[in-house]
């Protein structure tokens, strides 16, 4: 509880005084004004002076309710941190075929992705997220919603082979950023998990990065992958599968374009991360919604209730107590 008018429990002070100075004039020689005193002598049965029992007590403290109430007393009913405004984050995904490659061993690269952003999902609060996946083309898989439950389902049945094999950077950056230019959230993310070098589409990575940072959106991008690459598996008609090669027989390797990635964080403010492992991959999104999360600004409501009419209503019944005493528990003298 607090006071609006502090100051006025200052005349709580000042009541001390009131009940010392009516002890002093308690304390001067009585003269009754009668021949005898036996008709008050009950009056002082026990050596009780008038005004200096229980009506006295409940006098004071219905003065005392009276100032509280006048200090204008507030209970805090709830303290609440809330930002000035929400986040909308884009998770777009490579599906490309090199994410097939199993370095993130017993899970391929693909696996390893989605079990770190199911665990993303089940962390996120009051953040609305969007889900694109991307190889050859990008394609919106669901849009900005706050219903994770839907968008984890919906990124269990993403697998590798679901459209064009390829990588479109700039295709999945342009593709995000058509699905934030119209949203009014004061913070606007994607978040770009790839294992390769665009290769694919109509729009190069660092174009529509640039196209992304003028919209206000901040990019985050992730490699996915063991430095030096890994072998990629593919299957062939009959299910069967086998590495893939090149044309001269060696063993092909997916190597992440690190150079590009870096350029596209930098350019729209966010930040490059390299995933070896899954461990790490999750630190990465750990990481990522830490400092999104710091981003915000932070404001602290306090919500006050008056509540001196109470203490106004608990002063009338103490002072209709204390004439209950004074009437039937401390006659005066005639």
């Amino acid at each position: 509880m607090t006071f609006g008018f502090v100051w006025a429990l200052l005349l709580l002070g000042a009541l001390p005084g009131v009940v010392f100075l009516r002890q002093q004039q308690w304390g001067r020689p009585s003269s009754v004004l009668y021949p005898e005193t036996r008709s008050v002598r009950d009056v002082f049965r026990g050596g009780r002076r008038p005004g200096s029992g229980l009506g006295e007590a409940l006098r004071l403290a219905a003065i005392a309710l009276l100032i509280v109430a006048a200090a204008r007393p507030q209970w805090i009913q709830s303290v609440q941190h809330q930002t000035t405004s929400g986040l909308d984050m884009i998770l777009a995904l490579d599906i490309s075929g090199s994410m097939s490659a199993r370095d993130f061993a017993p899970r391929n690269r693909l696996q390893a992705a989605k079990d770190e952003l199911r665990a993303f999902l089940a962390r996120e609060r009051n953040n609305r997220l969007g889900l694109i996946a991307f190889a050859a083309q990008a394609f919106t898989v669901c849009p900005l919603t706050l219903d994770y439950h839907v968008l984890a389902l919906l990124l269990d049945h993403l697998q590798i082979g679901m459209t064009a094999d390829g990588t479109a950077i700039g295709m999945a950056i342009a593709t995000g950023s058509n699905r934030l230019k119209d949203s009014e959230a004061r913070t606007k993310v994607i978040v770009l998990l790839t294992d390769g070098r665009n290769n694919a589409g109509r729009i190069e990575p660092l174009t529509a990065a640039e196209m992304a940072a003028a919209l206000g959106i901040r990019i985050y991008t992730i490699g996915m992958g063991q430095p030096g690459g890994a072998p990629i598996l593919v299957k062939n008609a009959a299910g069967v599968e086998s590495v893939l090669l090149d044309d001269d027989g060696s063993v092909h390797l997916e190597e992440v374009d690190e150079k590009a990635l870096q350029q596209i964080a930098d350019l729209t403010g966010g930040q490059y991360f390299r995933a070896t492992d899954k461990n790490k991959l999750k630190a990465i999104y750990t990481e990522i919604r830490k400092l999104e999360q710091s981003r915000l600004t932070a404001k602290k409501y306090t919500t006050r209730k008056d509540i001196g009419h109470f203490f106004i209503l608990l002063a009338l019944l103490v002072f209709f107590a204390e004439l209950a005493v004074s009437r039937f528990l401390e006659p005066r003298i005639p």
